[in-house]
């Protein structure tokens, strides 16, 4: 390997051109002493990637002053997958600017899949007042990178088509594999495995304006990072997240755009998010502020965890005292709508405001506050969820004041029940994990389908809330006032909003009381509060509302979501089922009887043969394409069967036109198993939460009898099968 080393000092020479070797096609290295990168002429006769040599040089940059690479297009691969293995570092740099202006650096062509990029295009490495401008960035795992530096800068770069996962889930069928895992970063695991367009660790003072990026899976990491100044940015229709925050505070995020940052979605099938966000805050990241941006059609708004340290007792194990969550975050006036799973989640953490912030249209919640103590949301919008707007298990001394919460399933849910794992465990020794001492304060309730559902919960208090006029429907069981003068008080007194108007909903279990003193106070504390005073004007809190809204404009393709703003083209749904998509299922259900009784020995678990006896008496029978749930995709079957107890045995010829080896995969829930020419290859007859189960096949040209078998006990159901030729599984790894 050669290296160039450019240094510089910023009195010898304000702007230098930088020269670096290059080959293409096979020509003579340029020399090192050439005045300009090759641009635009030189590379457009690359036409097949795999006809490029390996390029052998790196550019290390250090010193100080300006330095500008020449405008053109630039193939610049990473020398391996290691930061020091970057096309271009840049080492020790003080009072530093790198000009690319022009210039369009790539680590691998365009139009190279986005599983295959690799390595590093930009590290900065122990550097002071570097500044990183203008240019395009694209073709690597992670496009820049910086670890311990300070005050940096990085404007007015563009991001295009860097790493992103392939998804193996289709429209028809959820796949488990696409799960993203967000609880693991103290090695940079988020970088290690999902890569960026930028990076930074253990970095502090950074600002980063003016940058957007597209065609990939994480936009900004923020690892042990603080006093960072995010202005401007819009990474949005991203398949991961558009800023992801851990072990970072006193950060401050304004005017930026992360939409559309989402996977594990389908319209009306599934929308679980698999912990996908447009802001993601993890691992004890506090005092940071959110104001005006945008972070709308994402898996959650606002993906924001306590951290293992707290939770799993992780931080006290090393010694450490008064460990806390990610809190005292500040959310104010963004734009969280149209959530997969929750406009905003916030758990096991303290102190964080929620203020005037747009969180309808969400599937699960709008406000979703697990283990949560002294959370305030105030005044926000919250319409139209399809679950509840607002939700607290184990919460404490939350202030839910000002609210505007219509036209959802749930307007307010607080509860506690029986959580051994975190009750019991190492957060249930720290914390109060009650649920107890809310203020429910001028919030108004208006079309939900139940205003409240409040359950195991103390000291609640409610004040001057409007609800809608109408027959009494509130349930009110084993609710009791406590407090100055309880015994002469009525509870329904305490509920009814000023014109006698009560909710509607159920209470049970709930002491209602007069006043909650540190509910007060937080709540007093954040309507006192004033953002800061931040520059930007990409996104504000008073832009219209995108005219195409809802969730059903969340169309997912093979690396992420379908970014209808650039126009890009609509994806095409991959088909489920691969081999098996053209092959008829003959299909039976019938019923079974649980355990005890005279119906113990139809268990499929304790008596097959009595069981499988079962389908000579169907329920339903059907042919059946694809096996993308356990119904076939019909709904005359699901209504048939319904959704306890029911069992499935399906056979199908299937014609195999290449000898070889076959992945077949099998999502489940309950228990499954797959015979293949009378031999038992996959089996999970367990009662289970959906898994994903795969066995390779070997399999030669021909027909093939494959026969199904699978059971359903009672709660979630799910069933899809795959079978498809390695080499095209390989693509999905």
């Amino acid at each position: 390997m050669r290296v160039i080393v450019i240094q510089r000092a910023a009195r010898s020479m304000h702007c230098a051109v930088i020269a670096v070797s290059l080959f293409v096609f096979g020509a003579a290295c340029r020399s090192a002493r050439d005045e300009t990168l090759p641009g635009h002429a030189a590379l457009r006769t690359i036409v097949e990637p795999a006809l490029l040599p390996k390029r052998d040089v790196q550019l290390i940059l250090t010193g100080s002053g300006t330095r500008k690479i020449a405008a053109g297009q630039l193939l610049l691969p990473a020398l391996d997958d290691a930061p020091d293995g970057a096309a271009i570092v840049v080492q020790g740099a003080r009072d530093f600017v790198l000009d690319l202006t022009g210039v369009e650096i790539r680590g691998a062509p365009v139009g190279t899949e986005l599983d295959a990029c690799r390595g590093f295009g930009i590290v900065l490495v122990d550097c002071e007042r570097v500044t990183i401008r203008g240019g395009s960035l694209g073709g690597y795992k992670t496009c820049i990178a910086a670890f311990d530096s300070k005050d940096l800068v990085i404007e007015d770069v563009r991001f295009d088509a860097w790493y992103g996962m392939r998804l193996a889930s289709t429209p028809q069928a959820e796949d488990a594999a696409d799960w993203l895992w967000p609880h693991e970063n103290d090695e940079d695991e988020w970088m290690t495995r999902y890569g960026a367009a930028i990076a930074l660790n253990d970095c502090r003072g950074a600002k980063i304006s003016r940058c957007s990026g597209r065609h990939g899976q994480n936009g900004l990491l923020l690892t042990r990072t603080t006093e960072c100044r995010v202005v401007d940015v819009d990474f949005s229709f991203l398949s991961g997240w558009g800023i992801a925050l851990y072990r970072s505070s006193k950060n401050r995020v304004s005017h930026s755009r992360f939409d559309y940052c989402v996977r594990g979605y389908s319209h009306d099938v599934y929308w679980r998010g698999q912990d996908s966000a447009g802001i993601l805050l993890f691992e004890r990241s506090s005092d940071n502020v959110f104001v005006e941006n945008s972070a709308t059609h994402s898996g959650d708004g606002v993906f924001l965890f306590g951290g293992r340290d707290v939770v799993d007792g992780q931080g006290e194990a090393r010694g450490e005292r008064n460990v806390g969550g990610s809190d005292r975050n500040v959310f104010y006036r963004n734009d969280f709508s149209f959530a997969v799973a929750n406009s905003i989640e916030a758990t096991f953490s303290s102190d964080n405001w929620i203020i005037e912030n747009r969180l309808g249209g969400s599937h699960q919640h709008g406000v979703w506050g697990g283990y949560s103590t002294r959370l305030v949301c105030l005044w926000n919008e919250i319409q139209g969820t399809r679950g509840c707007a607002i939700s607290i298990e184990h919460g404490v001394d939350c202030a839910l004041v000002g609210n505007r919460i219509e036209d959802s399933d749930v307007g307010l849910e607080l509860w506690w029940d029986e959580d051994p794992e975190f009750v019991d465990g190492a957060y249930g020794k720290r914390f109060d994990t009650s649920s107890r001492g809310h203020l429910v304060l001028e919030n108004r309730f208006a079309n939900n389908a139940k205003d409240v559902e409040i359950t195991a919960s103390s000291d609640i208090v409610f004040a001057a809330n409007s609800f809608e006029p109408k027959p009494p429907t509130l349930s009110l069981l084993g609710v009791v006032v406590t407090g100055e003068n309880a015994e002469r008080l009525e509870p329904r007194e305490l509920i009814e909003s000023l014109d006698g108007a009560l909710p509607s909903g159920r209470m049970r279990d709930v002491s209602i009381a007069r006043e909650s003193a540190q509910a007060r106070a937080s709540f007093e504390r954040a309507k006192a509060w004033r953002a800061p005073s931040i520059a930007g004007s990409l996104w504000s809190y008073s832009h219209a509302v995108d005219p195409r809204s809802g969730l059903d404009t969340i169309v997912m393709g093979e690396f992420g979501p379908w970014d209808f703003r650039s126009k890009d083209p609509r994806p095409t749904p991959r088909a489920f089922g691969g081999m098996l998509a053209n092959s008829t299922w003959q299909a039976t259900w019938f019923a079974w009887q649980p355990g005890g009784g005279s119906g113990s020995n139809t268990d499929p678990r304790r008596d097959l043969s009595a069981w499988r006896a079962l389908a000579k008496e169907p329920l339903a029978v059907s042919a059946v394409q694809t096996f993308v749930d356990p119904f076939g995709g019909s709904k005359s079957v699901r209504e048939a069967v319904g959704m306890k107890h029911f069992g499935l045995l399906a056979k199908a010829d299937v014609f195999v036109p290449t000898a070889g080896t076959y992945v077949l995969r099998v999502t489940s829930d309950d228990g499954v198993r797959v015979i293949v020419d009378g031999a038992v290859v996959l089996e999970n007859w367990t009662w289970h939460a959906p898994t994903s189960d795969e066995v390779q096949l070997e399999l030669a040209r021909g027909r093939h009898e494959f026969n199904l078998e699978y059971f359903q006990i009672d709660g979630a159901a799910a069933l899809a099968v795959e079978l498809v030729l390695v080499q095209d599984s390989l693509k999905k790894e």
